[in-house]
């Protein structure tokens, strides 16, 4: 038996290796090969961290959840999750400029993740008073915590993703992401059972303070291991650009004249506007679940679970993919099993039909974050990556932050079924939209575009 494990853990090792491997036709710079074991480690245990504290306060289960405890009205428990969705994409473009001068991004890349990471301080300390200040306050309390929470986290967004990219090469971008997230989803679920049991098992509002504050440590632990990375600086980019776009400084005319000159690039901006529409059914997943089939608040952490689950079969598989076939394939297949599980949740007659929503919204997450992550990164050359990121986040933004309003329209005007149908049709069209996008070609030098 110990020779069998033996083989098995030296197979594991050698996989790893390969997976993580730096081949000559790679085409990666010497001071980006260099560190690029080390930071794959310390991003991977960055992003495990952050996973791990996400399964107590995810945007999508738990915290709506922890606002229908306050309130029954659809429209606030949907603005939940579009406030810190919105607020990481809305500062982007406005932050491109200063990003672009700073010759080291990570510092300044800490200072704002420390931040970030200031509201969730506050997370526990509310949950105990809502018996003293009462359920409204509570929520006006929740609701401006977790604009900070999203705002902050847009703030951060675009210098992490520049350290990001600097350190890991588009070559090994996709596999990077896999094991990364794969790591990520399985000490969630971990977190996911732990989160159920304290749910469950103490009573409210202690349970939600219990579950908040080991979110915080979770999250400090996050911060420390991202602040190991060693960032290599850029070597200049080969990636030709359109027209007057090469000899530009990174301000809002820069921004004007890629929206003019760059076709693909607005073709994608067309896409993912709808596509986050076809979103506005995320924070409402939870929720219907619950009512529907009558069920306890603790099985909002089985629901994160599921899609933890599902999360770490979909990184396995996307990461696999992704640098054979590129990120835009894998967007598109993520839309459409986003309609998928949209129309399980129409459907489903039991509760154990109503988990495959969140087995294929797992699928549809780990595709879509993975995919539009690494897509976005290769729509400009690198020197202008700030400004591209900027405008792909910033311009898209409009469409997280309205998109729950809508659909708290459609669910007091109509029903949840409805507005999952309108959710479904959007999806569909964004994946229609999104075939039309082109990404850099694999097998090929870094900087060609077909």
């Amino acid at each position: 038996m110990g020779s069998i494990i033996g083989r098995m853990l030296k197979r594991l090792r050698y996989a790893f290796a390969s997976l993580l491997r730096i081949r000559p036709e790679d085409n990666v710079a010497p001071e980006v090969a260099r560190h690029f074991k080390h930071n794959v480690l310390v991003n991977t245990l960055d992003i495990t961290a952050f996973f791990g504290g996400e399964a107590y306060i995810s945007v999508n289960t738990i915290m709506p959840v922890f606002a229908a405890t306050l309130t029954d009205n659809p429209v606030i428990i949907g603005l939940i999750p579009a406030l810190v969705n919105a607020g990481w994409y809305i500062p982007q473009l406005f932050m491109a400029s200063k990003v672009s001068r700073l010759e080291r991004k990570l510092p300044f890349t800490m200072r704002m993740s420390a931040m970030e990471r200031v509201p969730h301080l506050f997370f526990p300390f509310l949950a105990l008073a809502i018996p003293r200040i009462g359920a409204q306050t509570a929520l006006v309390f929740l609701v401006i915590l977790m604009a900070w929470r999203g705002l902050a986290a847009g703030l951060t967004a675009l210098p992490w993703q520049e350290v990001t990219a600097r350190a890991i090469p588009l070559s090994h971008r996709s596999r990077f992401w896999g094991i990364s997230r794969v790591s990520g989803q399985i000490v969630g679920i971990l977190s996911s059972v732990v989160a159920a049991f304290v749910l469950n098992h103490f009573a409210y509002p202690n349970n939600y303070a219990i579950g908040f504050s080991i979110a915080v440590v979770f999250l400090l632990g996050s911060w420390f291991a991202f602040s190991r990375n060693i960032e290599p600086l850029p070597n200049p980019s080969p990636l030709p650009l359109p027209g007057s776009l090469r000899t530009q400084e990174p301000n809002f005319s820069l921004a004007g004249k890629i929206l003019r000159e760059d076709a693909n690039f607005r073709r994608y901006l067309v896409a993912r506007i709808v596509a986050f529409f076809g979103n506005m059914a995320t924070g409402y997943l939870a929720v219907y679940g619950l009512r529907r089939f009558s069920l306890p608040d603790g099985q909002a952490a089985i629901f994160t679970g599921l899609l933890y689950a599902a999360s770490i079969m979909g990184y396995a598989l996307w990461g696999y993919l992704g640098d054979r076939v590129g990120p835009r394939r894998i967007l598109v297949t993520s839309f459409m099993i986003w309609a998928t599980a949209l129309a399980i949740a129409i459907l489903a007659p039991s509760i154990w039909v109503y988990y495959l929503v969140f087995l294929a919204y797992g699928f549809y997450v780990s595709g879509s974050v993975m995919s539009d992550a690494i897509l976005v990164l290769e729509l400009g050359s690198d020197e202008l990556r700030p400004t591209y990121m900027g405008l792909a986040r910033t311009l898209a933004s409009p469409g997280l932050l309205l998109a729950p309003f809508i659909a708290g329209v459609i669910v007091e005007a109509s029903s949840y079924p409805v507005m999952f149908a309108v959710s479904a049709a959007l999806a569909l069209a964004a994946a229609w939209l999104m075939n039309r996008v082109q990404d850099r070609p694999r097998g090929r030098v870094p900087g060609q575009r077909s």
